[in-house]
């Protein structure tokens, strides 16, 4: 809570409503793009503008009847990592951590249980992580994430061979 913010009543505890006003407004922040390999199933431009999702990743999910669409909590999770990384500095795995709780709460708001998105996740994960090469990965991806994790492999594998090399944040052969 911010200081000198005068909370209106019920904006002093977690609240949905306000929550979903949040998750739309980074939604209309940020462009999603949807057509490129993405390695670790979502990420964002080293700009911060854009959010990519891999092509694959069906863009709902279905559960107990009901559909969510999934962009609105990975755009969640992609802008508040990216914002922790890039503005305050986090490094890859820090910032992934507050950005998964962020998502959670999301996903727990609009009514889907997380284990269920969890599932979800888990098989998409696996199936976009274990193709062998990445031949069209987005041109201005922030490869902050790898780099950090020191995944030559992928950064190899999505064609990203001097950020392999040198650390460097550039999709450059």
């Amino acid at each position: 809570m911010s200081w000198g913010h005068r909370p209106k009543p019920g904006e002093w505890l977690v609240n949905s409503h306000i929550l979903d006003e949040a998750a739309e407004a980074m939604l209309k922040a940020v462009k999603v793009v949807r057509i490129y390999d993405v390695p670790y199933v979502g990420s964002c431009n080293r700009k911060g503008d854009t959010v990519y999702i891999d092509h694959q990743l069906p863009p709902q999910m279905k559960h107990q009847g009901k559909v969510y669409d999934i962009d609105r909590f990975i755009v969640m999770h992609e802008v508040v990592e990216m914002l922790f990384e890039h503005v305050l500095k986090f490094q890859y795995r820090d910032a992934h951590q507050i950005a998964l709780r962020a998502e959670r709460a999301l996903v727990e708001s609009d009514g889907l249980p997380w284990a269920a998105y969890n599932r979800f996740c888990s098989k998409w994960i696996k199936i976009i992580g274990e193709r062998k090469q990445y031949p069209n990965p987005p041109p201005d991806i922030d490869l902050q994430p790898e780099i950090d994790e020191d995944d030559k492999t992928t950064l190899r594998r999505m064609g990203a061979k001097k950020a392999a090399k040198t650390g460097r944040n550039t999709m450059r052969k």
